[in-house]
Formats: structure tokens, C-alpha cells, sequence
């Protein structure tokens, strides 16, 4: 049986990202530097940590990065 990993597209180690400060959030996208293509998001300055809203916002970035890597 294949392992899940090797279908998934490789993401490189270093690539352009752009940071945007909503209200107390900062929203961080990073983007494929062969296609320019938003690949990743994730969120800094989330919440206080070991908070319940704190754990939502990473759990939200993830989901929003599969879907932009058509995982």
C-alpha cells in the first residue's frame, strides 16, 4: 500500500508570503514559487495561548491550506 504522503505536491521549504494584519490577527499566505499560486495560510498572533480559540484558528488555517493543495 502507497503511502498518502507521496501523492501529496511537494511544498517548498522557502516561498514568498505576504502577512496582513486583521484587527488582533495577523494572516500569513504563502505562495508556489513556480505558479504564484496561494498554497498555505495560517494564522500568527492568534489568541492567547492554550485557548479554545486559539486551537480553532490553527485547526482552521490547516483546512484552508488542504484545500488550496487540492488535498
Amino acid at each position: 500500500m502507497e503511502s498518502p504522503q507521496k501523492n501529496q505536491p511537494q511544498i517548498p521549504n522557502r516561498r514568498p508570503t505576504i502577512n496582513q494584519e486583521v484587527g488582533c490577527f495577523i494572516v500569513s499566505v504563502s505562495f508556489d514559487p513556480e505558479t504564484n499560486k496561494p498554497i498555505e495560510l495560517w494564522f500568527s498572533k492568534r489568541a492567547k495561548s492554550g485557548t479554545e480559540l486559539e486551537q480553532h484558528l490553527y485547526d482552521l488555517g490547516v483546512a484552508i491550506s488542504k484545500l488550496m493543495q487540492n488535498e
